[in-house]
């Protein structure tokens, strides 16, 4: 057997596909396009598919992350790309598909782009945001209490830059032990120091290991 990592990109109406029907969607997939992937064994035999970092819903992504084993060695990876590509729906492709290098246990950070349609309204109130030495939020426990957290020290880098509208950069925690969702971070922003609320999109952009080297 064979084990390969499919690296692909969602947006538009995918955004709205949970992880859970992610899965789904993947496996009918990946049955339609004929590939040779193993099934776990049992009573329910499904394909084996995991994701590296689940994709929060509503968010877009260039850099998706996911891993398949198949049963044939000799199997080319550029069918793998090209049959995929071929089945897939518009809002999702493939763009790269290789051997693992890296251990998903290794995803600790993520790079973030939001992006507000403001015509650069909110550009000086997220600056004077980002500056803040503490941002106090509140946060579910796994156990599903509320904490309050300071995540100002959790941002690991964070730019603006501003056009006709404003876009938000950012790298943050992404890890199966810290893990920041932008969108706490934004609660934050817009009911304590924005004036007024307006929509944004969220794109991840990349995923790093430990020592911020792209995953592989």
């Amino acid at each position: 057997m064979r084990n390969v990592r499919v690296f692909y990109k969602k947006s538009g109406r995918m955004k709205f596909i949970s992880h859970l029907d992610m899965n789904r969607f993947m496996s009918r997939i990946i049955k339609r396009a004929k590939l040779p992937i193993w099934h776990t064994e049992g009573f329910h035999p499904h394909p084996y598919i995991t994701f590296a970092l689940p994709l929060s819903l509503g968010f877009e992504s260039e850099y998706e992350v996911m891993d398949i084993r198949l049963v044939d060695d000799d199997f080319p990876l550029e069918d793998v790309l090209s049959k995929l590509n071929e089945t897939f729906p518009e809002y999702i492709k493939v763009f790269s598909v290789a051997e693992p290098v890296m251990k998903v246990g290794s995803i600790a950070f993520a790079d973030f782009e939001i992006s507000f349609n403001d015509n650069g309204v909110l550009k000086d109130g997220l600056e004077k945001f980002l500056v803040l030495d503490s941002i106090i939020c509140s946060k579910k426990t796994k156990k599903g209490g509320i904490k309050e957290i300071d995540i100002a020290p959790m941002i690991k880098a964070k730019s603006i830059k501003c056009d006709e509208n404003t876009t938000l950069l950012l790298t943050l925690p992404a890890g199966s032990t810290d893990n920041l969702n932008p969108e706490l971070l934004l609660n934050a922003f817009f009911e304590n120091y924005a004036e007024q609320y307006l929509p944004y999109s969220i794109c991840r952009t990349m995923i790093y290991n430990t020592d911020m080297k792209e995953f592989k």
